[in-house]
């Protein structure tokens, strides 16, 4: 790449900057054109020329008039304060990509439209030495300025000092849905937002009123209503028409909708938000597994000491003798004990590693109750060693819904031993089922004489990891356990506690009346 002087605006501030790519003939003449004093009023300044041939007319012309020069189209953006580029190479290719490479704040007029301003300029300077009178229009660029935004697909108003429509493009037209006849006379605002005062902070700033006010361009990102009623997202960008008196009296507004380019963004935006946050999300899964591997030896030594305990009494039983039919059928008991005692501690590993990955419930009617019942045989001696009357009443039997045997289970061994660990000096443990047949649920109360939940801490006792037990208790992960498994299962859990005075958790489940699951 080579280039000429430094990509920077020159003093004059009061004039449109403007880029030039294509550096032949065309843009040759453009440069004499608007070096014509009969042209002053137009207020545009070529600050930039660009061209893959350092030895073009064009190019050659605006390095000896002291104009940023260069081979590479790409760094005219580096230009300060630039604000339209015209491209005069008659490539589609180079169109596109200069549309993708603009600033918001930049114009880009495709070879066409360039073609016509370059022609109306022509035009206009030579009616401008015809007839001294037509100076004043030329000056503010109004003939070339509609014929320029008639050749172009993007939206372009002229508007007065008084925000009202003086020329409108059919571009502009068809987005308001409007006839030429209906638009002419309007206030802008009435045609592209139906509002019946100028925009204003905060719904949107006005660059009209930004640009009336310095007489420089301005910019804006606003809503439009379209014909059919829909909300489209607009680049707004406003230049100024002067007269000779260097006075603002007209306004180009230039409207380019940008609802595709947008949605286009911010779906990628999306794409990569939900990408992040999957991998965040197996991250921290990956990091509690971590976490909830001090907590499995405490989970799984319960149903492992039942195994150990009946194994132990049937072995005793047999080395004393032959069995008789009596212990027989305890024995036959045990070893059903053992066998559920076993698969849970199976489960209670899938548990684990369904924290990792997503497993799908198995439900079939299962019975409150029952599960309720073999609880207690499994925690019955250690209730006793703990000085923990029980007191388990349901009023109602069975207790039959529709759910996953398994996460039943362990939401309500959760309760029960969270509810033991808070008497570590002994209490009362009272458990209630029943149901409702208003609701169609059944639901079971598991209330403590314990130490109770503190009030800064009981809007938090479901989150992850959150636990004011030591560590030897686990890792806080039990009532989040039990939440999510309730909530799958379409139930309602609810919780009451006093400080010092003891704890009630209810759960509540949609009951069943037979063997498949009510509609």
């Amino acid at each position: 790449m080579s280039a000429s002087l430094h990509p920077s605006r020159p003093e004059s501030s009061d004039k449109i900057s403007v880029a030039v790519v294509g550096g032949g003939r065309r843009c040759l003449s453009l440069l004499q054109m608007l070096e014509s004093e009969a042209l002053r009023g137009l207020q545009m300044e070529i600050v930039g020329v660009a061209d893959i041939d350092p030895e073009a007319v064009g190019l050659t012309y605006a390095k000896s008039a002291g104009i940023f020069t260069t081979t590479d189209f790409r760094t005219l953006f580096d230009v300060s304060k630039l604000e339209m580029v015209i491209n005069l190479t008659g490539s589609q290719e180079v169109t596109r990509q200069l549309a993708d490479l603009s600033p918001p704040a930049v114009t880009v007029l495709p070879h066409l439209a360039s073609r016509l301003f370059q022609e109306i300029v022509h035009e206009a300077l030579s009616a401008s030495r015809q007839m001294d009178e037509q100076a004043d229009k030329i000056s503010r660029s109004q003939a070339f300025a509609q014929a320029l935004a008639q050749a172009t697909i993007v939206g372009v108003m002229v508007l007065d000092t008084n925000y009202r429509i003086v020329w409108i493009n059919e571009a502009a037209l068809r987005a308001a849905g409007l006839e030429r006849e209906e638009a002419l006379g309007r206030y802008c605002f009435q045609v592209s937002h139906q509002q019946i005062s100028p925009c204003a902070e905060p719904k949107g700033r006005c660059p009209m009123r930004d640009t009336l006010a310095t007489g420089q361009a301005a910019h804006a990102i606003h809503e439009h209503r379209t014909a059919d009623g829909q909300t489209s997202y607009c680049d707004i960008s406003t230049f100024p028409l002067f007269n000779r008196a260097g006075q603002v009296v007209e306004v180009v507004e230039v409207i380019r909708d940008i609802t595709v380019e947008l949605n286009e963004k911010l779906e990628q935006r999306t794409r990569t938000l939900k990408d992040n946050l999957a991998r965040a999300i197996q991250e921290d899964k990956l990091i509690a597994l971590g976490k909830m591997v001090a907590s499995v030896a405490h989970e799984i030594n319960n149903p492992i000491a039942s195994i150990i305990n009946f194994a132990m009494l049937i072995l005793e039983s047999l080395r004393m003798g032959a069995a008789r039919p009596d212990q027989m059928a305890r024995f036959e008991k045990y070893l059903e004990l053992t066998v559920r005692e076993a698969q849970r501690c199976g489960k209670i590993v899938s548990n684990l590693l369904s924290f990792a990955r997503q497993q799908p419930v198995e439900p079939k009617v299962i019975d409150l109750g029952e599960i309720v019942d073999r609880i207690i045989q499994l925690v019955h001696h250690k209730l006793e060693l703990s000085n923990i009357r029980l007191d388990w009443q349901p009023e109602t039997s069975p207790l039959r819904m529709w759910g996953d045997y398994n996460q039943i289970q362990q939401c309500l061994i959760n309760l029960i031993f969270n509810a033991m660990e808070a008497m570590p000096k002994g209490g009362d443990l009272t458990i209630r089922g029943g149901c409702d047949p208003g609701s169609e649920r059944v639901w079971v109360r598991i209330a403590d004489s314990g130490i109770g939940i503190s009030p800064q801490d009981l809007p938090h006792i479901y989150e992850p990891f959150f636990t004011t037990k030591s560590e030897s208790f686990g890792v806080g992960l039990g009532l989040s356990m039990v939440y999510g498994i309730i909530r799958e299962h379409q139930g309602e859990i609810a919780v009451q506690s006093e400080e010092g005075r003891g704890t009630e958790f209810c759960i509540f489940l949609p009951a069943v009346s037979g063997d498949r699951p009510q509609e």
